[in-house]
């Protein structure tokens, strides 16, 4: 079967990923379609299980109460994904209906971290099309934070004391950091620590707000401007946010 070219102009980047893509099966329910390969379908299954399982929690997260169908496509054929990062055997990307990724089973990466990669692309798709506007100039940190703590792919700095740990270990050496300086586009969001530091600005939003306004500050493209010129300097002078800062 055919699917039509996926659209990742938000990421910025250029994917050669094809006009049209060749998939093995289709696994389809009232809001969820995950085409895949034939190697992947028990995965696809599971990940199906596992997406009903949480996708509630991340929609009461982001306030988000209309039903979404969401589209998920999965290949493990290397020639039709070379946007994979380094050897990775997991790399995705979220699309304008759901999440594109490339598998590789029985290598270094478990089933619940793709499971919980392939979450993190379909919140970048929930957060822009359904939260933050699909028109908007994307805040890549706000963007990736939010991502990583819907995912659920940091839930072990849920521990307090184990979060001010990771909090001292990637912002101790920092001054005057900004997070609008990161970027995907020129890798410095990976070589600077962009994904560590942008899970640590928003869970700090997330943790010291009231969900409203969390997801006031999160819809707000100049709030999330200002406050990417100096989170990480609050978080590291005090460890709590002077939320008087934040207009």
């Amino acid at each position: 079967m055919k699917l039509l070219k996926l659209d990742n102009s938000y990421q910025n980047m250029v994917f050669k990923v094809g006009d049209e893509m060749d998939f093995d099966k289709k696994i389809k329910d009232k809001n969820l379609i995950i085409y895949c390969s034939n190697n992947l379908e028990d995965f696809a299954y599971e990940f199906k299980e596992y997406y009903y399982k949480n996708i509630k929690n991340i929609k009461e997260s982001l306030d988000i109460t209309e039903e979404i169908k969401i589209i998920v496509a999965l290949t493990d054929k290397i020639e039709e994904a070379n946007f994979v990062y380094g050897k990775s055997s997991f790399s995705g990307f979220f699309t304008d209906t759901g999440a594109f990724a490339y598998i590789s089973l029985n290598e270094d990466k478990t089933k619940e971290y793709m499971f919980k990669g392939l979450m993190h692309e379909i919140v970048h798709y929930l957060y822009k099309y359904y939260v933050y506007g699909a028109q908007k100039n994307r805040i890549v940190w706000a963007d990736e934070g939010i991502a990583q703590l819907l995912s659920g792919q940091k839930d072990e700095f849920q521990d307090d004391s184990l979060f001010k740990e990771f909090v001292i270990k990637n912002i101790k050496d920092l001054q005057n950091f900004n997070l609008n300086t990161l970027d995907h586009k020129d890798k410095s969001f990976g070589n600077k620590n962009g994904y560590n530091l942008s899970y640590i600005a928003i869970k700090y939003l997330h943790d010291n707000f009231e969900k409203q306004k969390f997801l006031e500050i999160i819809k707000d493209e100049n709030a999330l401007k200002q406050l990417g010129t100096y989170i990480i300097d609050e978080i590291k002078n005090n460890f709590v946010i002077d939320k008087k800062q934040i207009k």
